[in-house]
């Protein structure tokens, strides 16, 4: 474990990135960081511990529904005297202040937005003793993480707000009647009655050979007729039959499906502004072929209680992890809203 904690203790890149969010009352300078990047700040000591051992456990739990162990960040270990300068500036701070002039108190944390740089995140963690922070932390792990995921897609919603294409934009509200946000050089491929899918094909570099990066995502809708459209055997059964219909193979008979013999895909319910939906995670994979990747879904009940609107996410990149590519899909998908129709 300790040297597997030496690997990630190294200086976060010195490359900033504006901040999203504004500021007029402060002079504050935009965030830095590369996306993913999570600092954590605690003393040595603590970190050499094996309170620091917990801390990055937890926060390298693998994350579920990618097809290689990937956590949902990658954690830097920054000493806290050393936390000065460019550091306060990064993107997301995990902050910890161990100390016994806190005995008598409980462990507690707060979130703080905007702290030394706009658009930043930073959660703050105080506790009177080692054994208090870990309580509360392995208690509180998931809304913590929660905290900083969402920071993440709405840094990326915002950044296609700006690079997207607006004209894109303006035609799938027109047929779709859909409002959201598309990647930079995400293009149609198709926009028909109740149907859309956006795609983003690009190569990089890897091992002196460019290799193949798709991200796409599949929006569809069905009349809302009964709740059991929401169980999660007929979500599965209703993905799988549009992809089939809608998303071909690169042969005749080859079609996109999910994949769940080895993992079964994680449906949860949730709140999708102020709609009820439910979310999956899983993975996919070319029926009739050999290959696949991670998939992010939404089921979500339109604002009319008319219809269903099925939004699906998925991912190939074979050769590179998968974690920032899937998450610049949920941005995309999270990005949508129901205008009222005119």
């Amino acid at each position: 474990m300790g040297q597997l904690k030496a690997f990630f203790c190294v200086l976060c890149a010195s490359t900033l990135f504006l901040g999203c969010e504004t500021d007029s009352s402060e002079f504050k300078p935009g965030y830095s960081g590369s996306y993913g990047e999570l600092l954590v700040v605690v003393p040595q000591s603590i970190w050499d511990s094996p309170t620091g051992d917990s801390i990055f456990t937890l926060f390298n739990k693998p994350q579920f529904g990618l097809p290689q162990q990937e956590s949902p960040f990658t954690v830097i270990h920054v000493k806290s005297e050393k936390f000065s300068s460019v550091l306060t500036s990064h993107r997301n701070v995990f902050y910890v202040d161990i100390e016994k002039k806190y005995t008598g108190q409980e462990p507690t944390y707060v979130l703080q937005k905007n702290k030394w740089a706009k658009g930043q995140v930073v959660v703050e963690f105080t506790a009177p003793n080692s054994s208090s922070f870990i309580e509360l932390l392995t208690k509180d792990i998931g809304h913590i993480t929660g905290l900083f995921a969402n920071a993440e897609l709405n840094r990326l919603m915002l950044k296609n707000k700006k690079f997207g294409s607006k004209e894109l934009n303006t035609q799938i509200l027109e047929k779709q009647g859909l409002k959201l946000f598309v990647q930079k050089d995400m293009r149609v491929e198709k926009n028909k009655d109740g149907v859309l899918w956006l795609r983003l094909e690009r190569e990089m570099p890897k091992g002196g050979y460019q290799h193949q990066i798709s991200q796409g995502i599949l929006v569809f809708k069905q009349p809302y007729t009964s709740k059991m459209q929401f169980l999660d055997t007929n979500i599965r059964v209703t993905i799988d039959s549009i992809l089939k219909a809608e998303i071909p193979g690169p042969n005749v008979g080859d079609y996109m499906g999910v994949a769940d013999t080895y993992i079964r895909p994680d449906y949860r319910e949730s709140n999708f502004k102020n709609n009820f939906a439910k979310s999956a995670v899983g993975l996919w994979e070319m029926k009739g072929n050999f290959f696949g990747g991670p998939f992010y879904e939404l089921t979500i009940l339109h604002p009319n209680k008319q219809e269903i609107v099925y939004v699906y996410g998925y991912v190939f990149a074979p050769q590179f992890n998968k974690r920032e590519y899937l998450r610049e899909v949920k941005a995309v998908m999270h990005s949508i809203t129901f205008p009222e129709p005119k």
